[in-house]
This record gives structure tokens, C-alpha cells and sequence, in this order.
């Protein structure tokens, strides 16, 4: 009985570990496509094996003819993000917005924090 814990314990943090790697997936997914990402899914053997060939869950620079492209494959749920230049530039500044963001709030938190200033109070600013 006691040598099952630790396997238990393991699967336990493997489960939570993927449940969190899935999340930012998403939070990604959700930031390419409000960026002007289109989704195409891997409905064909030809796209298939073209997914196969790129690294999930990674943006790949692609070029074809003059044109740049961004894609990003998601080969659990079988599709691949495919944005141009002009929706890469706007997921960036999404991206940047969103630090932005989450640095205020934490910034925000962290004043409320009681005894944060320790006896000094904030000194008035």
C-alpha cells in the first residue's frame, strides 16, 4: 500500500502539470486568433503531414513567395493558426497589453497588502 502513494502522488502532479500546459495552449490559441488568426484544420493527408513536420504548440515563420506567414499547429486538436504579418504584429501588442495588465493588477494587489509598508504606511503618495 505504501509503495502506491508515491505513483499516485506522481500521476496526481502529471495531471495537474498538463491540465496547466493546456491552459496556456488556450490563453495562446485564444491571443493568436483575437490577433486575426485563422483556424484550419488538419482535415486532409496532405495537411496532416504538414503538421507533422512542425513542432506543436511552437509559432513557425514560414515564407512563401514574398509573403511571410505564422503558424501555429495544434496537433491534439488537429488544426493549425495561420496569421500573416499584420496579425503576428497585432498578437504581439496583445501580448504586451496583457503583461501590461497583469503587472498593474499585481502592483494593485500587492498595495492592498496588509503590512506591506510595514508600520511606515505608503508615505502619503
Amino acid at each position: 500500500m505504501k509503495s502506491a502513494l508515491p505513483f499516485a502522488l506522481a500521476a496526481a502532479l502529471l495531471a495537474g502539470c498538463a491540465a496547466i500546459e493546456r491552459a496556456d495552449h488556450n490563453a495562446t490559441e485564444q491571443m493568436l486568433t483575437a490577433g486575426g488568426f485563422k483556424v484550419l484544420p488538419a482535415n486532409t493527408p496532405d495537411r496532416q503531414a504538414k503538421m507533422a513536420e512542425l513542432k506543436p504548440y511552437t509559432i513557425a515563420r514560414q515564407i512563401k513567395g514574398d509573403k511571410v506567414f505564422y503558424i501555429y499547429p495544434d496537433d491534439q486538436n488537429n488544426f493549425v493558426l495561420v496569421g500573416d504579418q499584420a496579425a503576428y504584429s497585432k498578437y504581439q501588442a496583445l501580448l504586451v497589453q496583457e503583461q501590461i495588465s497583469n503587472q498593474n493588477l499585481m502592483a494593485a494587489q500587492m498595495e492592498t497588502m496588509p503590512g506591506m509598508w510595514g508600520g511606515w504606511g505608503s508615505y502619503g503618495y
